[in-house]
């Protein structure tokens, strides 16, 4: 997947980006939609296998990781995210970076109105956490909001060993996170298949559509800059 960054406001994306954002999002609603259809596709029962090894550790990761989801919440990570990379990429990137994750978040709201899966019951699970999730089940919104944070992050890595960095410790975030989900009962293994590949889509979308949006900004900037140095 080639990839391209060229002007101060740009984020790291692939020259074919709104192809890899159609794919990406026609493979969520149709495993969605084949998930809803089928239900042996759901990897039905992997929450309660997932459930069965418990803790009162476990228990806190787990809830804590059940609050990612919640706007205050995504709005102050989004902060801290800023802050963090104001120093390290400049406040142009990490303003995109923040804008990809949160916008390409909220993309999960269109997937699960068409999807419209309803969530599992918690009827097989031997640990009961009494979890009030607000939503449709397909995809898993916390997956959603941190792979399309990964995601992002990996857009504004300026070396390549940083963005590896990136990547390895942001999957097993997204895995965490996951599996956090599958502990207390309410998602299908689909749905954190799901959340996946819709946090990528998202991000990728969002990111495309930032640099479109900020290239003529960038443009009249380098215009001004040369008729300056034309004028000196």
């Amino acid at each position: 997947m080639a990839s391209r960054r060229a002007r101060p406001w740009s984020l790291l994306t692939p020259v074919h980006w709104i192809l890899w954002s159609v794919v990406l999002f026609a493979v969520t609603i149709a495993l969605g939609l084949a998930a809803k259809a089928v239900p042996a596709l759901r990897i039905d029962g992997l929450d309660a296998a997932v459930n069965r090894v418990y803790s009162p550790l476990l228990d806190d990761a787990a809830l804590v990781l059940d609050r990612l989801d919640s706007p205050p919440v995504v709005a102050a990570i989004l902060v801290v995210v800023f802050v963090a990379l104001l120093f390290a990429v400049g406040w142009r990137r990490a303003l995109g970076a923040c804008v990809t994750t949160g916008a390409g978040w909220l993309t999960t709201l269109v997937i699960k109105t068409v999807v419209a899966q309803p969530r599992p019951t918690t009827g097989g699970l031997t640990h009961i956490l009494h979890i009030s999730p607000a939503t449709l089940s397909y995809p898993s919104g916390h997956v959603v909001f941190a792979a399309a944070l990964v995601t992002a992050l990996a857009m504004v890595a300026g070396r390549a060993l940083v963005r590896a960095l990136v990547i390895v410790v942001g999957v097993l975030f997204v895995l965490a996170v996951g599996w956090s989900r599958l502990y207390v009962g309410v998602h299908y293994g689909t749905d954190v298949v799901g959340g996946i590949l819709n946090g990528v889509a998202g991000a990728v979308l969002v990111a495309g559509l930032w640099n479109l949006a900020t290239r003529g900004r960038a443009s009249r900037r380098e215009d001004a800059r040369a008729e300056y140095a034309l004028a000196d």
